[in-house]
């Protein structure tokens, strides 16, 4: 049979373990690389670039797509 924990048994509470947890956050954000401005600006630029090159594959597979519906609509007709 399991053995219950209860608060006398040593378990922290909730607010022990937020605290716990925001400062284990923070530990680790210290460790990170964070990227210098330049990087910063490069991939942003990237992401502009290829954001704009899958919309307009998007509204070249949209036109197509629209031009077979109205011949397949107009066949039907």
């Amino acid at each position: 049979m399991l053995k219950q924990t209860t608060m006398a048994e040593g378990k922290p509470g909730v607010v022990q373990r937020v605290q716990e947890f925001f400062q284990e956050v923070r530990t680790e954000l210290g460790k990170v690389t964070w990227p210098t401005v330049n990087d910063l600006k490069v991939s942003t630029k990237v992401t502009m670039l290829l954001l704009g090159i899958v919309a307009a594959i998007i509204f070249l597979f949209d036109q197509v797509f629209q031009r077979v519906i109205l011949v397949l609509l107009n066949l039907a007709a």
